[in-house]
């Protein structure tokens, strides 16, 4: 298991491709920390669909980033992932269930209220 610091959904992805000062910054803490970045598999291959051929640049540097785990989706992932997918759609939720690990790791997002209809309101969640 990664020493988790952040996980960080499609819109974080996103932003980050934009040039979000934010999420850079959140990046760059955490490697200055010795930690983590986690990246589901799912959010990325959404970002890359949502995003300019500028934006994939910066995605494929984060991906190669040596503080940066992009996780992939695995079989015992998938009951409670495609429950949650219900509620929060497929990407949103493995990021839900990568920032479930224990403690809990913070989830940057711009999606605090659809996560409050699944996760409790206390959830550590960086916001966008």
């Amino acid at each position: 298991m990664h020493d988790a610091g952040v996980v960080l959904d499609t819109p974080a992805l996103l932003a980050y491709a934009t040039g979000n000062a934010l999420v850079g910054r959140e990046i760059a803490a955490i490697a200055d920390e010795g930690r983590t970045v986690i990246v589901p598999a799912l959010c990325l291959a959404v970002a890359y669909r949502e995003v300019s051929t500028d934006g994939c640049t910066y995605l494929d540097r984060l991906g190669g980033l040596p503080h940066v785990v992009v996780t992939p989706l695995e079989h015992d992932m998938c009951a409670v992932l495609g429950g949650w997918a219900r509620t929060l759609g497929l990407d949103l939720a493995q990021a839900a269930m990568e920032s479930s690990s224990i403690p809990p790791t913070p989830l940057l997002t711009d999606r605090r209220l659809l996560l409050e209809e699944l996760l409790p309101k206390e959830w550590p969640i960086i916001e966008l």
